[in-house]
């Protein structure tokens, strides 16, 4: 694993709250690819919201950026509406839904996208785990 950042894969990258946040520059094939290429590069794992102020911190990272689509960690496959971290199991508690979400589109949309568009209340869409996107990754900084 490599834990340093290849920059030329990288969008942006920023450091807050003891973390490293970093998103990648190219869209991946789906959720388990995210969380390859954030493992891969820089040891990371796709964001897991667990904080308003984190919640609060991401918004504004993707906000600016031209309609920024990324996977965040999240996912109620196993149960609808109960959505966890798929990397520890632990239940979800921070929430940005777009107004109408989560819906379940088509009865597959078991991941987390945060999007920029500034008009949307919320950032926060459920999205099929198989959808190419970019993904937002963090990493401990100790």
């Amino acid at each position: 694993i490599n834990v340093s950042l290849d920059i030329s894969k990288i969008l942006f990258q920023h450091a807050l709250l003891n973390k490293l946040y970093y998103a990648s520059k190219d869209t991946v094939a789906n959720f388990d690819k995210a969380k390859e290429f954030c493992t891969t590069n820089g040891g990371g794992y796709p964001a897991e919201i667990d904080s308003v102020e984190e919640m609060g911190v991401l918004e504004n990272l993707v906000k600016n950026v031209i309609d920024l689509r990324v996977f965040v960690a999240g996912s109620d496959a196993k149960s609808q509406l109960t959505w966890v971290f798929q990397r520890t199991q632990v239940k979800m508690s921070v929430f940005d839904w777009i107004p109408g979400e989560p819906n379940d589109t088509s009865g597959n949309e078991d991941c987390i996208e945060l999007k920029s568009p500034l008009h949307f209340r919320g950032r926060m869409n459920d999205i099929s785990c198989n959808t190419a996107l970019r993904v937002l990754c963090e990493r401990d900084l100790f």
